[in-house]
């Protein structure tokens, strides 16, 4: 069964092909945003309050 290429917009198979690199572009950037360098200390820490502290 042969593609039919509608001539009034775009292709649904280059709107799923636009759809699949973009998720790639972001799969490949979270991996690069969570596995930065290991040996830069984090700036974000869990920070403890102190028991002197009345709530």
């Amino acid at each position: 069964m042969r593609w039919k290429i509608s001539h009034n917009g775009h292709d649904p198979r280059q709107i799923d092909l636009l759809a699949v690199l973009a998720l790639l572009v972001v799969i490949v950037a979270a991996y690069g945003y969570f596995t930065h360098n290991p040996n830069k200390p984090s700036t974000t820490a869990f920070i403890v309050p102190s028991q002197s502290v009345r709530w």
